[in-house]
């Protein structure tokens, strides 16, 4: 049992240092889950970053290009309706004070109309619109308003002829106020196509976040389930193995899994696990040789007394001369059950077949190996926990025994047709339970060694053990008791 153990032992850590490799720690685990996190959220930022930065140039360019180049071009406008206002005021007038608007929007368009070259240089459609703008004023002034102020400066002019210069005034500003128009329109294309970029770029923005917020979404869940998968469905199959050896499931394997501190823990549990096992197949081996003490110890106050008794018989009968040895003969016939019953009971202990580490399944065994020296099939009843309860390994072996020897005493000496065994477990004790429907017990009877050992094994554990008759009815009953836990 020993080498059995050293060798799983050994093939165990062979194994864990196979799988060492290719299982990730821990730390490992979390610096990888650190990382992840921490690559997607830069990029994420980064991404961000740069939508908000694109939305605010293209604000910036708004306001420091766009919005001054429509204000200007409104500003030439008006400076341009100033100077015709002027102009025909002083028509009408000829007050000199009437020229004043005309001056001040000559001035402010001359500086307007620079103003707007250079915001406009790269643009070659307002370079056109603009040129357009200049020569439609310079028109306007040199066929129009000069030549109609220096004759209105000359002195009155005939009514026909004046009408005739207003009209042709009104012609030439129309046109130039259609460039004017057009040029405006411009800068309103320019703000229109400004406010779309800038509303493209946060839709970008907003776009980016959003698709950022999910992918972060899904990390946490997908380390949740990570986690789930990688960590707590290990530690839970680790406790559920834990629990069922601490339970006393010695045949339970403890399986390596999970990161690489998990598997290391249930690599060491599994390795005790072992040692328990093996500690406990010692224990059961010790209790066997006990019972082979014992069948030894019965043979010899009980069998071999009566093949003395036999003996000293046939000696008898040889010396008188006696044929009718048919007592004798019937003697015989009895040991040799006797001995049949004891090698069969010997046989079912020391050969050991493959033992059920739990308490239910080996006292079946133990019961159904005794139908062969009852004749019956003992009833068996459980009440209690009994594979989930915490019994000590030696409460085990010494619960076994004592259904053994209970059975062996009921098939030896009880001549009973019927058996029954209960075996139940409370909160603190462990109860056993053995009665039949034979002859009972006498203070005189002799059974061996089978009460003193039923009593010892109680008394080793710290429990009692009663052996007496059924009262009412035929029958004796062996009640044996003792605490779960060691005191």
């Amino acid at each position: 049992m020993a080498s059995q153990v050293t060798g799983s032992l050994t093939r165990g850590n062979s194994a864990a240092a196979g799988m060492d490799h290719r299982q990730h720690s821990l730390r490992q685990l979390t610096w990888l889950c650190l990382a992840v996190f921490s690559v997607v959220f830069l990029a994420v930022s980064a991404a961000s970053i740069t939508g908000r930065a694109t939305v605010a140039r293209a604000v910036d360019e708004l306001r420091g290009r766009v919005v001054p180049v429509q204000n200007d071009v409104e500003a030439l406008r008006r400076a341009f309706a100033d100077q015709e206002t002027g102009q025909r005021g002083f028509m009408l007038t000829g007050n000199p004070a009437s020229l004043e608007p005309y001056d001040a929007g000559g001035t402010a368009a001359v500086r307007l109309m620079a103003t707007l070259g250079d915001d406009l240089a790269h643009e070659e459609r307002a370079r056109t619109l603009l040129d357009g703008v200049a020569a439609a004023a310079d028109t306007w002034r040199s066929v129009a308003a000069e030549p109609q102020i220096a004759a209105r400066r000359a002195g009155s002019i005939a009514p026909a002829e004046q009408a005739a210069m207003e009209l042709r005034g009104k012609e030439l500003f129309d046109d130039l106020r259609g460039h004017l128009r057009a040029l405006a329109g411009y800068s309103s294309e320019m703000a229109t196509a400004q406010l779309q970029r800038i509303e493209s770029a946060q839709r970008l923005a907003n776009l980016i976040q959003g698709i950022g917020v999910v992918v972060l979404a899904v990390l946490v869940i997908g380390a949740l389930v990570a986690v789930q998968r990688r960590l707590s469905r290990p530690v839970e199959d680790l406790l559920v193995e834990v629990k069922a050896v601490a339970d006393g499931d010695y045949d339970q394997p403890i399986h390596p899994t999970g990161p690489r501190e998990t598997a290391e823990l249930a690599r060491a549990v599994e390795q005790m696990r072992l040692s328990l096992r093996a500690s406990t197949d010692r224990l059961v081996d010790s209790e066997l040789r006990d019972e082979q003490a014992r069948i030894a110890a019965d043979l010899h106050d009980r069998v071999i007394q009566r093949v003395f008794g036999l003996g000293l018989g046939l000696t008898s009968a040889a010396a008188r001369r006696n044929p009718d040895l048919e007592g004798f003969i019937d003697e015989t016939d009895a040991i040799i059950r006797d001995l049949r019953e004891v090698v069969f009971n010997l046989h079912q202990t020391i050969s050991a077949p493959v033992r059920s580490t739990r308490m239910r399944s080996a006292i079946i065994d133990v019961v159904e190996g005794s139908v062969a020296a009852l004749g019956f099939t003992p009833a068996l009843q459980f009440e209690g926990p009994i594979d989930d309860a915490n019994i000590r390994p030696q409460a085990h072996a010494a619960a076994l025994a004592v259904v053994r020897e209970a059975l062996s005493n009921v098939a030896r000496h009880a001549q009973a047709t019927a058996a029954w065994v209960t075996v139940a477990v409370t909160s603190s004790d462990l109860r056993i339970t053995v009665w039949d429907n034979g002859i009972g017990v006498s203070d005189g009877d002799v059974m061996g060694n089978g009460r003193r050992n039923i009593r010892t094994r109680a008394e080793a554990l710290g429990g009692s053990a009663t052996i007496a008759n059924l009262s009412p009815g035929p029958g004796a009953v062996v009640e044996w008791v003792v605490p779960l836990n060691a005191d």
